[in-house]
């Protein structure tokens, strides 16, 4: 019945603590963007410039 009327019981507000609702910051989420997008455009650079790498380098066979 409290449920009905939007009470939360103290069992109800206990069951929600362990399910590991976590939020990230905006700066958590913006440096994660930042570093994707920094490890891609450095793949591109290396893809770009794969013909100054040696010849045995495990780069120049494949991206990795």
């Amino acid at each position: 019945m409290n449920a009905a009327v939007g009470v939360r019981t103290p069992a109800a507000v206990l069951a929600g603590i362990g399910r590991g609702r976590t939020r990230k910051t905006f700066v958590s989420r913006f440096l994660k963007a930042l570093k994707e997008s920094r490890r891609r455009e450095a793949r591109l650079v290396i893809a770009r410039n794969v013909h100054l790498l040696p010849s045995g380098h495990a780069w120049r066979n494949g991206p990795h």
